[in-house]
């Protein structure tokens, strides 16, 4: 088995878009039960992207705590266009936000437990994983979470890391060839040839 399985898309069922653009469109209005509801369903998501970019499960739930407040205080500023990218910038800026705050965390001190929902066998690999992803930047980081594990084209990555789509592509790339570096002592067949 190789690391790769483990940078699969693991986003969680997530309530359809029209029920989302209701939610939004209530707690814009003033209903404090959809805002409630809206939260409901997009807090596991929020805490799962704080946590692939940080890499520490009670760092990610401040995050996602202080994203979710955040998304109260501003879902008047919401355009309308793009929910989940508008809840991403959030995010990324969040984490910028606090890494900047916390200055650099020693290793040692850094949480690798996989997310709770992993299969026992997994548990392994994703720990190689996550320390892998330690030699990225945070923005070859965030360009590699939002594109390989949560599904975005490099345009709509773009559009919430301000940058320019082939930008995205580079750090993705770049992060790629760290993380497979540092996992081919784990996994030889990820050497690269020469």
């Amino acid at each position: 088995m190789t690391a790769t399985v483990v940078l699969e898309r693991r986003m969680p069922a997530d309530e359809t878009q029209d029920r989302i653009a209701d939610l939004v469109s209530a707690a814009r209005a003033g209903d404090r039960l959809a805002l409630e509801a809206l939260l409901e369903s997009i807090e596991r998501r929020v805490y799962l992207l704080a946590y692939r970019l940080i890499g520490e499960p009670a760092s990610a739930e401040d995050v996602a705590q202080d994203v979710l407040w955040k998304i109260c205080g501003r879902l008047d500023q919401y355009a309308g266009s793009n929910f989940w990218g508008w809840v991403y910038r959030i995010v990324v800026n969040q984490v910028h936000d606090h890494r900047r705050a916390a200055g650099p965390a020693p290793a040692e001190l850094l949480g690798l437990a996989a997310p709770v929902d992993y299969h026992p066998a997994r548990q392994e690999q994703w720990r190689r994983v996550m320390e892998a992803m330690r030699v990225l930047t945070e923005k070859e980081r965030a360009a590699l979470v939002l594109t390989e594990i949560e599904g975005f084209s490099s345009r709509e990555a773009a559009r919430v890391l301000g940058c320019l789509p082939i930008t995205v592509r580079v750090r993705a790339a770049h992060a790629r060839q760290k993380v497979r570096r540092a996992l081919s002592r784990y996994y030889p067949e990820l050497r690269e040839t020469t």
